[in-house]
């Protein structure tokens, strides 16, 4: 079939918009393609080195190896059998006999300078450097880093220190670890940069604690460093003496040609030395031992002190600590060196959070941790670093390993409740929805909620290990950035929101008359698929411009933690600002975008049918713009629900996919266990400042394993008297407890028997259902309303012979609330809760369907429990939750909607929280009294309802249960005297009545005793009140302006009363209660 012009024109239309917007694209590309040159490897080589000196130049001044006053290390070529000997060949004996002797000692520059010339004796620039634990391997490794970088050529080798406990060499490759190790700190993650320097001969490794790789993979190890350097390259190594001498005995010919030396066990001339220069508080006396020292050369102590690693803990320990170094001579407790260092050791925690001595008490009482907290702390730490054989502390790595798999599921249900709490206050403050629309914005919002709560699972566990990144700007690479950004924002889009626009679709099409069957179904249809592209081109350009920002850096960065940390945070708040902007600018344009294409595809091919009028696209667009945005209403909730919402939305989750949100939130779970503190990352900068940790790149580590190892020794649980007297706590709850439920049945079991019904007449429900609550009819003698458990309302004329009549059905069995029931005015009218607000219905006419008091004012799942009225001046307010409306009948006998009364208006401005409102009535003057769930009285002043002021009652026998609500076995309530507006407050622990005066309603209230409910006669003369733990009603007279006493008992309920009323010209009392009754009283005869 041949298409006329007119349809070929239409489709070159829709066509073109399209190619239009792949053309934009193209050039876009076309503009990013342009690269800048790449930069020459000896300049980023040269940049290297200068953060590389930046780097360990500030960790030599926090290890205070710049101090004058610093121990001198020596070391000397080795006479381990770990190098060839000269047999092995000539070509090599000159390089084995090198002597590489020396000593650190001197000023800063002269030592690191003399280190980079010894190295630069080394033909092969081969050298290895082992040592006893402890002894300054470490130490000598950053000098010698230090000393290389001072003396670099530019365009030569870049000299980086890196500790190898992070390598598995059984998996990867040392040149594969190298560019790994280098790419993360320096680059952002990416590995051309130090994998170009490295095939360039640019990088000289400098492999620190070979020791610390696990024993079964050490000659794996060996193996890798073999094969990665070859014949030529130039390599360093630290490894401790003994495990080097094993491992390289078993055959490495490549290492055994180099150089090694080994640091020397510090003399004692050296430790006396450098200890007598330290500042000791007075009472310290270093004598003895210095005596020991030079007198037994090899006993415990002087073995212990032979390492700087233990002097300067000794240091630290006596110069903080407090105590005698003397006690290391004791030899009954050290009597080996193990004894001396683990000593050392466990003390070094709380000497260093020792207060200061040079500092007054109140500098000292600033310090922000305590020795307790930190060794908990640290021992924590130490715990986890050992449990997964790692000395590196990443923060980005501990959300994935510390956090329960849960945590995904709860941050999105938490970040889900605030984008929903958030959508609500904007709708709310910039009204726009619509009461008509309310519950389906509500449910909507809800729906927004879930689904952030799933896909942001789905994000948490994909990008568990991300590590952190940081912000770079640059235009290299920015066609494959792009792409891949829009490739993976598309490909998510279609699949997350492909389902869910269809299953919506699917809904549309049911409620369509019809069906499926119908034309406008297959046009929903399309919509649908042509919606799903555009959104996904929308979230892809999101994605896009997020993964533009991550550029490739061209220069190195500054490494520590802090600066890392800081990095990352930047970087995420930036790319989730980029995202979400993008989609609250386009998302809403997208959805108009795939609506219209869709509608105009359709039209093209069915030859335009149906309508508008055929070749009509621009009144077809401006149709579906129309539509679009009147379902928003106003200009709050198209900017709201259009744009800030789904841009919130996708901004979250592009956030929670990045490392320092995650960190954040297993921050704040560890803190709130005690297991870490709030501020950790100046809790670990301060540690580092204290010498228990030291820094290595972006991470942390314990300023040596033989500390992490001692902490993590530590014992974390409890002693047997810390579980026996939890033990006893256990029971004496259990115990008051169990009391307690005791008191509670035996109270309840109380029975009711041998009383006379005074009552004049009686109707009793079928199977007993419990009525809660009752009204009296205004103007019709004894007629009433009444409502019973499953919230059907009935119509009762007083009468026992004579059944009553249905007014509405019950409520579906799953619906929540219902329970209000009251006469406004006249007999006409019949308020009743109902799902989605309240009704009005005619009682006289059974099954009438009658009218919404409130449509849709609040979700289907809630509805008014609780309602008063004021007759005289026709004001009528239904309550849930916190939330009161007030309507005010119309000179026409309807009731319009005039104000609401909010508590949490005034709650939450003075941090107490939401509140239930549980009882309302009406003051004398129109005003509104209000009883919340805490017993808190509050008053809404007439004629406005301004906001909310407590009043000045002070008591707390009428706190309510939680379940009141939805349990009749709980009860309370509040009931205002029409006479002279005294108060009566009624609640499980009692009932008091505050006499209203001229100055107020004083300070002290007339105890009425237990009480459930009660009711003011319209005349004020009386206050019927029931009783708490029966089923019987108290008359007191309240008339005048004494005291109350006691009149008449009503008794004839066998169980609680639940509600009452009197009648309007106050003759009658009408009871309801638990025990499936209802009951009318002659007040005349009684009172």
């Amino acid at each position: 079939m041949l298409l006329d012009r007119s349809v070929v024109g239409n489709l070159a239309t829709v066509c073109g918009l399209f190619v239009g917007i792949a053309s934009l694209l193209l050039a876009l590309l076309d503009f990013f393609r342009q690269e800048p040159p790449r930069p020459d490897p000896a300049a980023l080589a040269d940049d290297l080195a200068l953060r590389l000196r930046e780097q360990w130049l500030e960790e030599a001044q926090a290890r205070q190896l710049r101090d004058p006053r610093v121990l001198p290390l020596t070391w000397t070529t080795t006479s381990r059998d770990v190098v060839d000997t000269p047999g092995a060949g000539a070509a090599n004996a000159r390089v084995l006999r090198i002597r590489l002797d020396g000593r650190l000692d001197g000023r800063f520059d002269e030592v690191i300078s003399r280190l980079a010339a010894g190295y630069a004796q080394v033909p092969n620039r081969r050298l290895v450097a082992i040592g006893e634990p402890g002894s300054g391997k470490t130490v000598l490794a950053i000098l010698l880093t230090l000393g290389l970088l001072g003396v670099r050529e530019p365009g030569g080798p870049a000299p980086v220190l890196l500790p190898v406990s992070s390598w598995d060499p059984v998996r990867e490759r040392l040149d594969d670890w190298i560019v790994r190790t280098l790419a993360q700190p320096y680059y952002n993650g990416r590995a051309e940069i130090p994998r170009a320097l490295l095939a360039h001969g640019l990088l000289l490794p400098v492999l620190d604690a070979l020791d610390e790789i696990p024993e079964s993979a050490r000659r794996s190890a060996i193996r890798g460093i073999n094969q990665a350097i070859g014949g030529e390259r130039p390599i360093v190594v630290t490894c401790r003496a003994t495990e080097y001498e094993d491992l390289i005995r078993g055959g490495a010919p490549t290492l055994r040609r180099a150089a090694v030396v080994e640091v020397s066990p510090l003399p004692p001339e050296d430790v006396v030395g450098y200890l007598r220069e330290v500042d000791w508080p007075a009472d310290v006396d270093w004598e003895p031992v210095f005596a020991r020292l030079r007198a037994e050369p090899d006993s415990p102590v002087a073995a212990a002190l032979s390492t700087p690693l233990m002097v300067t803990s000794a240091r630290l320990v006596y110069q903080r600590g407090g105590g005698q170094p003397g006690e290391l001579l004791d030899r009954d407790r050290f009597d080996c060196t193990y004894a001396v260092e683990d000593h050392l050791t466990h003390g070094l925690v709380d000497a260093a959070y020792a207060p200061d001595p040079h500092l007054t008490e109140e500098e000292a009482a600033r310090d922000p941790w305590t020795a307790e907290q930190a060794r908990r702390w640290l021992t924590f730490l130490a715990c986890y670093l050992h449990d997964r054989r790692e000395r590196d502390l990443a923060w980005w790595l501990m959300s994935g390993r510390l956090l329960s798999p849960w945590a995904g599921p709860v941050t999105g249900l938490g970040l889900g409740v605030v984008l929903v709490l958030a959508a609500v206050v904007w709708m709310s403050a910039t009204q726009s929805i619509q009461p008509d629309d309310r519950s389906t914005a509500i449910v909507v919002t809800l729906c927004v909620g879930g689904a952030f709560a799933l896909f942001n699972s789905l994000v948490w566990y994909t990008s568990g290990a991300r590590p952190p990144g940081r912000l770079t700007w640059s235009l290299r690479g920015s066609t494959v950035r792009l792409l891949s950004g829009f490739r993976s924002g598309a490909l998510l889009a279609l699949v997350s929101v492909v389902p869910l626009l269809l299953g919506f679709t699917a809904k549309r099409v049911i409620d369509t008359p019809g069906g499926r069957g119908m034309p406008r179904a297959t046009e929903l249809y399309v919509e649908a698929v042509t919606t799903s592209a555009a959104l996904a081109v929308v979230v892809g350009l999101a994605l896009a411009a997020r993964n533009w920002l991550d550029a490739p850096p061209l220069r190195a960065t500054q490494v520590s933690p802090v600066n890392s940390l800081a990095q990352d945070r930047r970087s995420s708040l930036l790319s989730a600002a980029v995202a979400g902007l993008v989609v609250g600018l386009l998302g809403l344009l997208g959805w108009y975008a795939g609506v219209v294409s869709g509608d105009l595809l359709l039209r093209v091919l069915t030859h335009w049918s149906g309508w508008p009028a055929r070749n009509a696209a621009g009144e077809l667009a401006a149709d579906r713009w129309d539509e679009l945005s009147g379902t928003f209403g106003n200009w709050g909730s198209e900017v709201g629900i259009a744009m800030l919402l789904p841009g919130t939305f996708v901004a979250l989750l592009v956030l929670m996919g990045r490392a320092w949100p995650r960190f954040l939130v297993a921050r704040v779970y560890l803190a709130a266990r005690g297991r870490l503190p709030w501020r950790l990352m100046a809790f670990l900068a301060d540690a580092r400042r204290r010498e228990l940790l030291r820094q290595s790149g972006g991470v942390y580590q314990f300023r040596h394993i033989r500390l992490q190892e001692t902490l993590a020794g530590e014992p974390t649980y409890a002693d047997e008297q810390q579980v026996r007297a939890a033990a006893r706590r256990a029971v004496r709850r259990r115990v008051v407890l169990a009391a307690g439920v005791g008191v509670a049945l035996a109270g309840s079991a109380k029975a009711i028997s041998g009383r006379r019904d005074e009552s004049v007449e009686v109707l009793a429900e079928p199977k007993r259902r419990a009525v809660l609550r009752v009204a009296m009819e205004p103007g019709r003698g004894r007629e009433l309303a009444y409502l019973v458990g499953d919230r059907s309302v009935w119509r009762w004329s007083g009468h026992t012979d004579q059944p009553p009549e249905v007014v509405r059905e019950a409520l579906p069995e799953n619906s929540v609330g219902g329970y209000a029931l009251a006469f406004p005015t006249d007999g006409s009218l019949l308020v009743m809760g109902s799902q989605g607000g309240a009704e009005i219905r005619d009682p006289h006419r059974a099954r009438s369907t009658g009218s919404k008091l409130v449509q849709d004012s609040l979700s289907g799942d809630f509805s008014f429990d609780i309602v008063a009225f004021h007759r005289a001046r026709h004001y009528l307010a239904c309550g849930e939750s916190s939330w009161t409306g007030v309507w005010k009948k119309s000179p026409e006998g309807t009731y319009t909607f005039f104000t609401t009364v909010d508590l949490d208006d005034v709650l939450d401005n003075v941090g107490r929280g939401s509140r239930q409102v549980t009882a309302l009535d009406f003051f004398t003057n129109g005003s509104l009294a209000l009883m919340d769930d805490r017993g808190g009285i509050w008053r809404s002043p007439a004629p406005g309802f301004g906001k909310p002021e407590a009043l000045p009652l002070k008591s707390d026998l009428w706190k309510v249960s939680d379940d009141f609500l939805f349990n009749h076995d709980y009860g309370a309530g509040l009931a205002v005297s029409r006479s002279d507006d005294s108060l009566a407050l009624f609640g499980p622990k009692g009932g008091e009545l505050w006499r209203r005066r001229p100055g107020g309603w004083g300070t002290r209230p007339f105890q009425l005793g237990a009480a459930r409910t009660g009711v003011f006669h319209p005349t004020g003369r009386l206050l019927a009140v029931a009783d708490f733990y029966g089923g019987d009603v108290q008359l007191w007279h309240t008339g005048g302006t004494s005291d109350p006493y006691k009149g008449r008992k009503l008794t004839g309920h066998d169980d609680s009363v639940l509600a009452m009323d009197f009648s309007q010209d106050g003759r009658r009392l009408a009871t309801a209660g638990a025990d499936g009754t209802v009951r009318l009283w002659k007040i005349d005869d009684l009172s």
